[in-house]
């Protein structure tokens, strides 16, 4: 008896501690080559279990209780580590297969140098992972953005940043080096980038280096991946407003590339629509696609070329009484970019360092508002870009970069000035209409040097100058540019940025027809304080203060068209509390508030810029329950936008048919505020794996207790009085409550 319970307790006691144990079993490869990866260290974070890959670089773990996991894997003569989390299930093997760098992207190794490497002003930067796992976003990239703190938009159909105090012409897109002709469909329906290729977006809100700048206040550069994990693989997306799809793979041992498009289809089921003032003939429909190949030529030689486009286009028709019949008949929307760019990357020493590039972009818009208004434009950009870096050593370095433009632009058509922003008295019914035919020419030649040096261990400064010319304005502009950074020893960082940034007056106001061709640039002063720290291994807080000084704002007048006559400032500060917990959990908490206000002309009071937002704070995280299954949040509250109230109206006489026309009266301009904005959107995702496929849906609900967020009033065109409008006016509300479904397959 004795014999057989010990027979039975040696069999059951490694049952009874599997069944409560699972294991890990996984590869590692190389990111760059994707060949197993073997000599890299794999440490479980949480306990001193550590070991080094085979020669084919598989590693094993047993007996590990249940439970989530950090691995931390250090790439072989490399101090290079990076972190996944894993969940260890009782009774089963975990297979991961882990992706790592072996060493900084080769031919940027001299742009990182160390700890002490000088830095300009902090970028806010969102990774893949986060903005395809951000609720309310559909995982669209750019509609992440908004997420960040110092960012808003203004209502839920507009893509348009609001970038500290700013609009959305003060900001500069590239994607890739190559300048986006405009960033959302429609506006703001959903961004004109494909999410699935990009890799990382940065945003420079103010304060950064020479290296960009041109007419911009603030800076969104967008990068797309730069590999492939196989030989062939893609992945395609269905949803409510669009199907896409990509493709990608190797080009021998040495080259990846890589194929991304989407079409919008509801136009394919619609043909056309009628309402009481007329019908819809062609239902809106926007496409766009992306193509990018690179090669390593040798090894200190990689070469790349990037091609996208997108485009946007409906159609109505408008015959209803009720039409002012400058605007009856056909109506039709048109405009779409296109950008290519050819770069070469090089170490031309092991100091010296050349990204060359010539890229092309275009712009093109035409649209028609019945037989009294119309509008073409073709506008291309031509770019040659060098840019070289110098290390003189680990502590100092050295950059400069040229920049030759052509912009070769053809205008047409019958259209009426711009008007000012805040102008809403501006009625296009009773403004001039004059020709268009102009065709410019516009040149610029832009430079920088910049210097980044270590004085000592704990402080760093980045000092540099820029200057642009730019032919049509004539006009040569100078715009030093700095930062100081202090460590402290709480491994905090104080970081103090000082710039100048000129900005060119949008194309429209220095036409010769409609604008003021002796416009010059606008001129803005920054100056930024930000504190960072870090409170743990996995949380972070930033906190920024910042004051901008703008002068020479081309406003209307009315002898000159347009005068460098306004001012302007934006003050604000921000917060920005961030924890992740490696691949399990990311959330954040941020807070800012801003003031931004306006003078059009000398004689005039400072009043509230249209794009001031005074509050706007944000909750966002995602939780994975399971390495399959997630679930997120995001809360956002907004100051409401200023408005301008209407007070009354006059009447005047229609001179073509004699009918009467009510002429609003407005209060002082954005003398008054929409109702506060705040929406919930939740979301959870699946993940199933089928063979060598990989199947995802997610859901996301929109506006979760259904918020009725103000977008505008409409106020009947007849009231007289203040009360009258008041009282007669009616709400046009933003969302309402909507369900998302999108459904994802991976191979």
């Amino acid at each position: 008896m004795k014999i057989s319970l010990c027979l039975l307790t040696f069999l059951l006691v490694p049952a009874i501690a599997f069944s409560q144990t699972g294991a890990i079993e996984g590869t590692v490869y190389d990111n760059s080559t994707q060949e197993s990866l073997a000599g890299a260290e794999v440490q479980i974070a949480q306990t001193d279990k550590r070991q080094k890959t085979d020669e084919n670089g598989k590693f094993a773990f047993s007996a590990i209780p249940e439970g989530t996991y950090t691995l931390a894997i250090t790439a072989p003569d490399s101090e290079l580590t990076q972190q996944i989390s894993v969940t260890v299930v009782a009774g089963e093997i975990l297979k991961p297969e882990i992706y790592v760098s072996t060493a900084q992207y080769r031919l940027e190794e001299v742009e990182v140098t160390g700890e002490r490497d000088p830095k300009t002003i902090s970028k806010k930067s969102l990774q893949s992972e986060e903005f395809t796992r951000l609720p309310g976003t559909g995982g669209d990239a750019l509609r992440a953005l908004p997420a960040i703190p110092g960012i808003g938009v203004a209502n839920d159909f507009s893509g348009a940043l609001y970038i500290r105090g700013g609009s959305d012409e003060d900001n500069l897109y590239y994607f890739d080096r190559v300048p986006v002709g405009y960033p959302y469909h429609f506006g703001g329906l959903v961004s004109s980038l494909s999410s699935e290729i990009i890799e990382r977006i940065d945003v420079y809100a103010g304060g950064y280096g020479v290296e960009y700048g041109v007419d911009s206040q603030a800076v969104i550069d967008i990068y797309s991946q730069d590999n492939s994990r196989g030989n062939l693989g893609g992945k395609f997306n269905l949803n409510l407003l669009y199907s896409e799809g990509l493709l990608q793979g190797k080009i021998g041992d040495k080259g990846f590339w890589y194929a991304a498009g989407r079409r919008s289809y509801i136009d394919l089921f619609v043909g056309s629509l009628a309402f009481d003032a007329g019908a819809i003939t062609a239902f809106p429909r926007f496409w766009d696609y992306q193509l990018k190949t690179g090669y390593d030529l040798s090894e200190k030689h990689q070469f790349s070329f990037n091609l996208f486009a997108s485009g946007d286009r409906f159609a109505l028709k408008l015959d209803g009484e009720d039409v002012d019949q400058d605007f009856r008949g056909n109506v039709s929307f048109e405009s779409g970019f296109e950008g290519a760019g050819f770069h070469l990357r090089s170490i031309l020493t092991d100091r010296l360092t050349s990204y060359l590039s010539l890229t092309r972009s275009n712009f093109l818009f035409d649209v028609n508002f019945g037989p009294a208004l119309a509008l073409k434009v073709d506008a291309p950009n031509y770019t040659l870009r060098e840019d070289i870096t110098y290390e003189l050593n680990p502590r100092h370095r050295l950059e400069s970069g040229l920049i030759l433009g052509l912009e070769p632009g053809q205008v047409s058509g019958t259209f009426t000035r711009i008007p000012d922003e805040g102008e809403v008295n501006f009625d296009i019914r009773l403004e001039e209409k004059v020709e268009l035919d102009e065709y410019v020419r516009g040149q610029r030649i832009e430079g920088y040097f910049q210097d980044r040096y270590a004085l000592l261990p704990y402080l760093s400064v980045v000092y540099g100058l820029r200057f642009d010319y730019f032919n049509r304005i004539d006009q040569l502009s100078i715009q030093p540019r700095g930062t100081l950074l202090l460590e402290l020893p709480n491994s905090s960082e104080l970081q103090f940025a000082y710039g100048i940034y000129n900005q060119t007056p949008i194309p429209a106001l220095l036409s010769p027809t409609i604008g003021n061709p002796d416009l010059k640039s606008s001129r803005a002063s920054h100056y930024i304080l930000e504190l960072k720290r870090p409170l743990s291994q996995d949380t972070e807080i930033k906190m920024a203060a910042y004051y901008k000084d703008l002068t020479g704002i081309a406003t209307v007048d009315e002898e000159a068209a347009y005068l460098n006559q306004g001012t302007g400032y934006a003050q604000g500060t921000e917060i920005f509390l961030r924890h992740q917990s490696g691949d399990r959990f990311f959330g954040w908490i941020s807070y800012a508030y801003a003031l931004s206000q306006r003078r059009d002309r000398p004689s005039e009071p400072y009043r509230l810029y249209s794009f001031d937002q005074t509050h706007v704070a944000t909750l966002a995280a995602s939780y994975k329950l399971t390495p399959t299954l997630e679930f997120g949040a995001k809360w956002q509250y907004r100051s409401g936008n200023p408005y301008t109230p209407r007070e009354g109206a006059t009447v005047q006489f229609d001179p073509r048919n004699g009918n009467p026309i009510f002429i609003p009266i407005f209060a002082e301009t954005n003398s008054d505020r929409l109702p506060p904005y705040h929406r919930l959107d939740l979301r959870v995702s699946k993940t199933f794996q089928l063979g060598n496929w990989k199947l995802g849906t997610f859901l996301e609900l929109l506006n979760a207790y259904n918020r009725a967020n103000l977008l505008d009033f409409n106020y009947p065109e007849d009231c007289r009085t203040p009360e009258d409008c008041l009282e007669r006016r009616n709400d046009i509300n933003q969302l309402p409550i909507i369900p998302y479904l999108g459904i994802t397959a991976e191979f």
